[in-house]
């Protein structure tokens, strides 16, 4: 990522363009920690479909809802953007609100929020 003619150096624990690592057979979950970190400092991730889609496989991880709601928030680099990242946003989110309380993450309200301010008005009644 370029600013003001220098390369930025990833957070620590972070992948720069973590997007292109959403097919990687690292691990799950060092990949969503990585991945979590790296959406937090960089906006508009590639591949942000393939990440969001991963995400959602892990309705009980923590970093999982905190990356798909980065992923959300950030802007997008082009107009099918959102459609990828929203229908794997949402369904994360409804995989969570199946969850038995035990096994539900603190952080779905985030995501829930980033889908309702986005147009999502279902995502407040789920």
């Amino acid at each position: 990522m370029v600013d003001s003619g220098h390369r930025r150096r990833p957070a620590p624990g972070a992948l720069a363009g973590a997007g292109a690592f959403a097919s990687t057979a690292l691990e799950d979950a060092a990949w969503l920690s990585l991945a979590r970190a790296s959406a937090a400092h960089t906006p508009a991730q590639e591949h942000a479909g393939l990440v969001a889609g991963r995400a959602a496989a892990h309705p009980t991880s923590p970093d999982a809802i905190v990356l798909a709601t980065h992923l959300f928030t950030r802007p997008a680099p082009a107009a099918w953007y959102d459609l990828e990242v929203r229908s794997h946003a949402r369904a994360l989110l409804d995989a969570t609100a199946v969850l038995p309380a035990a096994d539900r993450p603190e952080a779905p309200e985030q995501l829930r929020r980033a889908l309702v301010n986005s147009g999502d008005i279902d995502a407040a009644r789920a």
